[in-house]
């Protein structure tokens, strides 16, 4: 089958291959959704909201009973309340303190709180940019002025995923605090005014996101008073609460390509939460020691080809010995107190690779996953490529020597007393980590590995020749992930990858583009009728969705399920799915 490189999407206005349908672009509405709001009528008009459905509604940080600040529900006359958006609520909630219990008079520390009220649903964003907190206000009495010191002032909304007010929110919440003034409340003569506050302006250091996950909200402002007079009163009236969101913007069809596969053993680096963590498969023979073993007349090899190791600077291929440790423990080798490393290391372009031999010794195992090595030999053997066969030899316990694809050849001699740490039992563990954030979802691909004059004799696998990993020798347990270890073979001719986000589109595949004479099908959808499925798709990285395409997930000429397979093929990215 002759398969093309195509990316052709369902949802776009315009097609980047010729000869293709337009379809007309999905229409995006940009109508807000409220989120959540508070019509204050959880609480009976004339309740103190402090002992009712609010909770920590009021407090004050100059102490208890220092300016008497209390909450009550009401809606008496004359107030006349904005409306804003969707709500005529007539309730709202008045914030009263006064400092005539104080002489002289204290700075007051005043907060206002709305605690954890619950979301009201269709919350699906998380960026701050997407909502707008509105609210309606009044003060009465002598007006608010004096604000500074070590509280604010500040308003604030933070979601909820356990109880608290607002310093679980700031500390613990998403969301965010912006910092106001004493121009920031209403005059005591204007009366209710209304507060529509984008979120994404809220610029301190905590703003962070609103998360879908949050079950409730907390909103509200907090301030320092410093120069109120004994006979100061003050009321804040907030009324019609609530949290409205933009429509996230469409996502945009994800760029999509067709790479031809040939037969390897591949490790993609497919966690991406931190450059030291590791993707690969150790020995399941525990027997891989060279102690004892080792001679000049029988040489104990651990040879590594590879057929791609052309990837990012600092990208390494990890080789490490580990006592006891478990094949399918990916924290086996730091949680163990001994190991000795071989790595592998790219320079990034034409820099080159060099590699190292590293150990540690009766040391305590270290939870934080970086090992405590002491090198023993500064090598400096290297390789323009990574591509070839890169092999670590020992002649006795203690000496040895690596070479390189280009024949380039270091010795090196280990301390007696650390040779006898790696006695078998001993796992090997080969790993790749990024070293960096731009090694995320970079790749290894093995043709062949050999271990040749171990007490268990040799073992030797040519990845290029297997249909599946042979879980006989190795253990693919050791990856941080599954399904970044992944063999490829001579009947899975092609790799797609795609760039996220996908959310919505689905891989289909079909004979002709668009023509309508076979229907967009999965790839799934064709390999059922031998029970075969593509491998994936698995996001590698930070980037990119990658899915290995067997032979019998291609498309058929006439779109049945084992039937003659199609001349041409074509992947599409669909939304919405195939029909199958």
């Amino acid at each position: 089958m002759k398969i093309q490189k195509t990316t052709f999407y369902r949802t776009c206005a315009s097609v980047l291959t010729a000869g293709a349908a337009l379809v007309a672009l999905p229409q995006f509405s940009s109508a807000q959704t409220t989120i959540w709001h508070d019509d204050f009528d959880l609480n009976p008009v004339g309740a103190n909201s402090a002992s009712g459905t609010y909770g920590r509604i009021a407090y004050n940080f100059s102490g208890t009973g220092v300016g008497a600040p209390i909450v009550i529900i009401t809606n008496s006359a004359p107030d006349t309340i904005a409306t804003n958006n969707n709500f005529t609520h007539t309730n709202y909630c008045a914030f009263i303190f006064t400092s005539a219990n104080t002489s002289p008079p204290l700075p007051l520390n005043f907060g206002w709180d709305i605690n954890s009220i619950a979301t009201t649903g269709g919350n699906t964003n998380t960026s701050l940019r997407a909502y707008t907190l509105s609210f309606d206000m009044a003060v009465k009495g002598d007006g608010i002025n004096n604000l500074g010191g070590y509280v604010g002032p500040i308003c604030y909304l933070f979601g909820q995923n356990a109880a608290g007010g607002w310093s679980s929110g700031e500390y613990y919440g998403n969301g965010a605090q912006t910092n106001i003034s004493a121009g920031f409340f209403p005059a005591p003569t204007a009366g209710w005014v209304h507060y529509s506050m984008p979120l994404g302006s809220f610029g301190t250091a905590n703003a962070g996101a609103l998360n879908p996950t949050d079950p409730a909200f907390s909103f509200g402002f907090g301030a320092y008073m410093a120069g109120l007079a004994v006979t100061n009163n003050e009321e804040i009236d907030v009324a019609n609460v609530e949290v409205t969101m933009a429509p996230p913007p469409p996502i945009a069809p994800p760029k999509m390509a067709i790479v031809p596969a040939t037969p390897e053993l591949r490790i993609f680096s497919q966690d991406h939460t931190a450059t030291y963590n590791q993707e690969g498969f150790a020995t399941q023979d525990p027997n891989q020691s060279w102690v004892g073993v080792a001679t000049p007349s029988n040489p104990v090899t651990y040879a590594l080809t590879f057929k791609d190791f052309n990837t990012v600077a600092n990208y390494t291929m990890n080789v490490q010995f580990a006592p006891g440790a478990a094949p399918g423990n990916p924290y086996g080798v730091y949680q163990g107190n001994n190991d000795l490393l071989w790595t592998i290391v790219s320079h990034g372009g034409t820099s080159g690779f060099t590699t190292a031999i590293a150990f540690k010794t009766n040391s305590p195992a270290n939870v934080n996953g970086a090992e405590t090595n002491v090198v023993i030999a500064p090598l400096t053997t290297g390789s323009l490529t990574g591509v070839g066969t890169w092999s670590l030899t020992f002649t006795s316990d203690t000496n040895g020597t690596v070479t390189s694809p280009d024949g380039t050849k270091e010795s090196f001699v280990l301390d007696p007393n650390a040779a006898a740490q790696f006695a078998n039992p001993l796992t090997i563990c080969f790993g790749t980590n990024p070293n960096s954030v731009a090694g995320y979802g970079q790749f290894i691909d093995f043709a062949q590995l050999g271990i040749t004059n171990v007490i268990d004799g040799t073992e030797f696998d040519d990845f290029t020749q297997d249909s599946s990993l042979n879980t006989g020798l190795w253990n693919p347990g050791f990856s941080l992930n599954a399904g970044s270890v992944i063999q490829v073979s001579t009947d899975t001719p092609f790799w797609v990858n795609w760039a996220i986000p996908d959310e919505g589109y689905t891989l289909g595949t079909e004979p002709n583009v668009g023509n309508g004479a076979v229907p967009l099908y999965t790839p799934n959808y064709y390999g059922g009728a031998t029970g075969v499925t593509i491998t994936g798709p698995n996001q590698m990285g930070l980037n990119l969705k990658w899915a290995l395409i067997p032979s019998e997930c291609l498309p058929t000429v006439d779109g049945s399920q084992g039937g003659t397979p199609a001349i041409n093929g074509y992947f599409q990215l669909s939304n919405p799915a195939p029909t199958q």
